[in-house]
């Protein structure tokens, strides 16, 4: 029986990985103008061969983007340990109107069945999983806007606890890194990334944690900034 899954973004952090090791999950890019390109390293950590198929159809959202997807390779074979790279490259055409635009990604799980096997008239074929990825693309200068309140910040007994709540005030959805930093951004230390959508708060606790190397706990507690990225730029840096 197939195993069909299907995942909004807003679930990014879901037991998808458990099926399809893919990463990442998301596109998140302009593709007005140029375009832009994205690329989904996918492993395979089974002890079997696996082949690919991949696919693009319309999502439910009005503003669909699936007629100006292209990707290659359409279909990928990987042995046991080994890694391959889906292309998927996005351009809306021009004067397509300011908006965000998604598309549903597609990635089939086939056993790779030899010559042998398929003679075989005991041979079936498999879909071992069926994953289906919404990415999203935009369109015009659209901006994610986060705006913070009540944090605060401790760091005791090799545990970083926060509390306060971050939310997206933009008018797009966004991926964004948070870390903790020295003032000066020359070292840090990644806390995690989160997916955050438009109106969308986010409880800063999710990234409560214990930090068991003593080595780098000292130097966490030197940190006094709370650092958030999307895209390697700087979004918001707030002193702790």
């Amino acid at each position: 029986m197939k195993k069909n899954i299907f995942i909004i973004l807003m679930i990014l952090f879901s037991k998808v990985y458990s099926y399809v090791n893919i990463h990442p999950v998301n596109f998140d890019k302009n593709i007005g103008g140029a375009g832009e390109i994205e690329e989904y390293y996918l492993y395979n950590g089974t002890n079997s061969s696996i082949k690919y198929l991949f696919s693009v159809e319309r999502s439910k959202n009005e503003k669909d983007m699936t007629s100006w997807v292209e990707y290659y390779p359409k279909t990928l074979n990987l042995k046991p340990g080994q890694e391959g790279i889906l292309k998927v490259f996005i351009k809306a055409p021009r004067g397509t109107e300011v908006g965000e635009y998604t598309t549903v990604l597609g990635v089939k799980e086939m056993p790779v069945i030899s010559e042998k096997e398929i003679k075989s008239k005991s041979s079936t074929l498999k879909v071992l999983t069926n994953l289906k990825i919404e990415i999203v693309g935009y369109v015009g200068e659209l901006k994610s806007s986060l705006t913070l309140k009540d944090l605060v910040v401790k760091k005791e007994n090799k545990k970083l606890e926060f509390s306060g709540k971050i939310k997206n005030m933009g008018n797009r959805r966004g991926t964004f890194s948070f870390y903790l930093s020295d003032s000066r951004n020359k070292n840090s230390f990644l806390l995690g990334n989160k997916r955050v959508l438009i109106n969308e708060e986010l409880d800063l606790k999710e990234f409560n944690q214990e930090i068991k190397d003593d080595v780098v706990f000292k130097k966490i507690k030197n940190y006094n900034t709370l650092l958030i990225k999307e895209n390697e730029s700087i979004i918001m840096k707030i002193k702790i």
